[in-house]
C-alpha cells in the first residue's frame, strides 16, 4: 500500500509540474506573441484581427509609419494591451458625434464637420493617426477593398461636384456613418441616392 501511495503521489507531482510548465509556457508565448505579415495585409487589418489598437501595434513595433512588408514579424503582445478592439473604439467615437451639425470645412464637434473632417477626427480620436484630407485625398491614399470591414471608408462620386466628393465610415450591414447636409447621421449605402453615387471601399 505504501508503495502504491508513493506512486500516486509521484503521479500528482508530475501532473502538477506538467500543468505548471504548460501554464508558464502559455503565458510566456501569449506575452510575446508575434505575427508574420502576409500578402494583402495592412497594419489596420492586423490590429483588427488580433484585438489590439492600430496605435498599440505602432508603439510595440517602434514604427514611425504604417508601411509594412511581407515576411516582417510584428509583436502583437495582446496580454499587455488593455486597449479595446480598434474597430469597436472607432465605432464608439463615431457614434458619439451623431447629431453634430454639418459645416463645410469643419473638423471638430464644437463647430461642426464636413465629411472628410469628420473621418479625420474619428480616426485620430481612435488612435489611428491621419492628416486632414479631402474625400478625394482619402480615396487616393486608401487601399481599395471589395469586402468591407467595420471602420473602412466608403467613397462616393459626383454628389456636389465631379469626381470623388463624399466619404463615410462603414459600420456594417450596408450602413455608414457620415457627415452630410443633415449633420452626422447613419445612412444605408443601398438607398437610391447613395447607391447611384457609390464608388467603393478603402482601408487606411
Amino acid at each position: 500500500m505504501k508503495s502504491n501511495k508513493k506512486y500516486r503521489w509521484g503521479m500528482k507531482l508530475a501532473a502538477l509540474a506538467l500543468s505548471s510548465s504548460v501554464l508558464f509556457s502559455t503565458v510566456e508565448s501569449a506575452s510575446a506573441a508575434t505575427y508574420t505579415v502576409q500578402s494583402g495585409d495592412s497594419l489596420w487589418k492586423i490590429a483588427n484581427q488580433h484585438g489590439v489598437s492600430y496605435q498599440t501595434l505602432m508603439n510595440l513595433n517602434h514604427l514611425s509609419s504604417s508601411n509594412i512588408y511581407i515576411g516582417q514579424k510584428l509583436t502583437i503582445n495582446k496580454q499587455l494591451s488593455s486597449t479595446p478592439n480598434t474597430s469597436s473604439k472607432l465605432l464608439q467615437v463615431a457614434k458619439q458625434q451623431l447629431g453634430v451639425k454639418y459645416t463645410f470645412g469643419g473638423v471638430k464637434p464644437s463647430t461642426g464637420f464636413d465629411c472628410s473632417g469628420y473621418i479625420t477626427y474619428v480616426f485620430n480620436k481612435s488612435g489611428i493617426s491621419t492628416p486632414r484630407k479631402t474625400a478625394a485625398g482619402f480615396y487616393l491614399s486608401a487601399k481599395k477593398v471589395s469586402t468591407p470591414q467595420v471602420g473602412d471608408i466608403v467613397f462616393f462620386a459626383n454628389t456636389y461636384k465631379a469626381g470623388i466628393s463624399h466619404a463615410g465610415i462603414y459600420i456594417g450591414n450596408n450602413q455608414m456613418i457620415n457627415a452630410s447636409n443633415d449633420g452626422v447621421s447613419i445612412a444605408n449605402i443601398n438607398n437610391s441616392y447613395w447607391k447611384k453615387h457609390f464608388v467603393g471601399y478603402g482601408r487606411l
